[in-house]
């Protein structure tokens, strides 16, 4: 049987169109197969990494840190720390070698013109593709107090039973006391590898507030206090301390709002001051009690700031004063139970460089 002309092309045409188009699935299949091959290498996460840097897609890289290497950084930090790691670094530039781990995961040692630059830890996700995080060298380590009845988030992050190093202790600021039986308790948390200051919330109450030991950079957290007459009690006392050593208050006023007991009464008692200059004229400006908490119902620890001016007629000097000081309720009467020195706390506060 003869077939027309146009019908044999029509049908060349077809059978054409159909090996082009066979030719052209065969094609994606290749390139949708060698795709998922190269995702399945741990270099291809390095990659995409590179890619993030680039781009300053920073939100990705930090979303994949908390997958493959989970911390309690937050965002901020973090990308902080990416930006200025990689700050003028030319990405196609960086050398990289890698260690294999015990589970599984992979890390890289990435190097810039023969400097490091920072470790990657690549980990094998569910999916079969490759996954980096970054971890960052010189890390820093924070102590959490927290009253044993309320836990607490850091970044957002729940802190929970895992990250407690202490239970049901008594509050650092307050273990001076000979008694510490009516000192606030609290659980002690530990948490490493942050690059910043956590930001620490109690969870699902408000009203909570922290305070940064001036001594050994603890975070104390407590109900947050706002009451004009507890914050006058401490700059009352204040002023009382400050004057002992300048021979305007007695040993007997500084006993009357003290917890006598205690390593600070002991400490503050023995305080020489024939050194003073005898002065006629002394006064205190600029007082402020803040960023006051309460540990517990009978307990309080604040700030409190001052300048201290006195002359001789002569002489004259303004100290510009700061305290830390723990408050104990005893029999419905505030007394100090611990106090820490820290003139830095003081806006007025002159430095060196500006003397």
């Amino acid at each position: 049987m003869r077939i027309k002309t146009w019908l044999g092309l029509l049908i060349v045409a077809l059978l054409a169109g159909g090996f082009a188009f066979g030719g052209k699935r065969y094609v994606d299949s290749a390139k949708e197969e060698f795709a998922a091959a190269e995702e399945a290498l741990p270099e291809s996460a390095i990659s995409a990494y590179f890619a993030h840097i680039r781009e300053h897609d920073y939100d990705g890289i930090y979303e994949d840190s908390m997958i493959v290497n989970p911390h309690i950084n937050s965002k901020e930090d973090y990308i902080a720390r990416l930006e200025e790691i990689y700050e003028g670094v030319d990405t196609s530039k960086i050398e990289y070698a890698g260690l294999d781990n015990t589970d599984g995961s992979r890390d890289y040692k990435l190097y810039y013109d023969q400097q490091f630059l920072a470790t990657l830890k690549l980990m094998k996700a569910a999916d079969g593709s490759w996954m980096a995080s970054t971890i960052f060298s010189g890390d820093l380590s924070y102590i959490i107090e927290v009253p044993t009845d309320v836990t607490i988030t850091a970044n957002g992050v729940a802190i929970g039973p895992e990250y407690m190093i202490q239970e049901e202790v008594t509050a650092s600021n307050f273990t001076g006391l000979n008694d510490t039986s009516s000192a606030p308790k609290v659980n002690v948390y530990q948490l490493d590898n942050l690059l910043g200051a956590p930001v620490i919330e109690v969870t699902g109450q408000s009203g909570y507030g922290t305070l940064t030991d001036v001594l050994t950079g603890r975070i104390f957290v407590g109900k947050t206090v706002n009451d004009a007459e507890l914050s006058q009690t401490m700059i009352d006392d204040a002023e009382i301390i400050a004057k002992w050593p300048a021979q305007e208050a007695s040993l007997g006023q500084v006993a009357a709002v003290s917890v006598t007991t205690s390593d600070w009464y002991s400490r503050v008692s023995g305080v020489q001051n024939q050194w003073f200059t005898a002065h006629g004229t002394s006064s205190f400006s600029n007082q402020k009690a803040f960023n006051i908490i309460q540990q517990s119902e009978d307990s309080m620890v604040g700030y409190v700031t001052f300048d201290y001016y006195a002359s001789n007629g002569e002489v004259s000097r303004t100290w510009n004063g700061g305290y830390q000081m723990s408050f104990l309720n005893v029999n419905g009467t505030w007394k100090i139970a611990g106090m820490a020195i820290d003139n830095e706390l003081n806006p007025n506060k002159v430095t060196p460089l500006q003397n």
